[in-house]
């Protein structure tokens, strides 16, 4: 009986960085991509008192920590939506849905 022939073995970076992208599926960011590009599309102040949290049928739902940034945040949607836009190279959304909410700091996170 023959064995098969052998290939070199790859780095195991590398395969983690196949397997991680293919479970995310094509045109899915990770968490730190999402949050730098929001930070840079509603600024460093807005940014602070705002988290997305979850993406469903093309809409970004938002937690906010004051009505006032809910407000503010509401009458720039279309601003933010470009942003993001242009930010997550040409994903398209439909609609931002702000809500009241807690919002946690990147290095809170457990």
């Amino acid at each position: 009986m023959s064995k098969p022939p052998q290939r070199a073995a790859s780095p195991l970076g590398s395969v983690l960085k196949k397997v991680i992208k293919s479970l995310g599926g094509k045109g899915r960011f990770t968490e730190e991509e999402i949050s730098d590009a929001w930070a840079a599309a509603v600024g460093e102040a807005a940014a602070r008192h705002s988290r997305p949290v979850s993406f469903r049928r093309s809409s970004i739902f938002v937690n906010v920590d004051r009505s006032t940034w809910l407000h503010e945040m509401t009458v720039r949607r279309k601003e933010i939506l470009a942003s993001l836009e242009e930010r997550l190279k040409g994903k398209k959304f439909k609609d931002i849905r702000f809500r009241i909410g807690e919002i946690t700091k990147k290095d809170e996170r457990i």
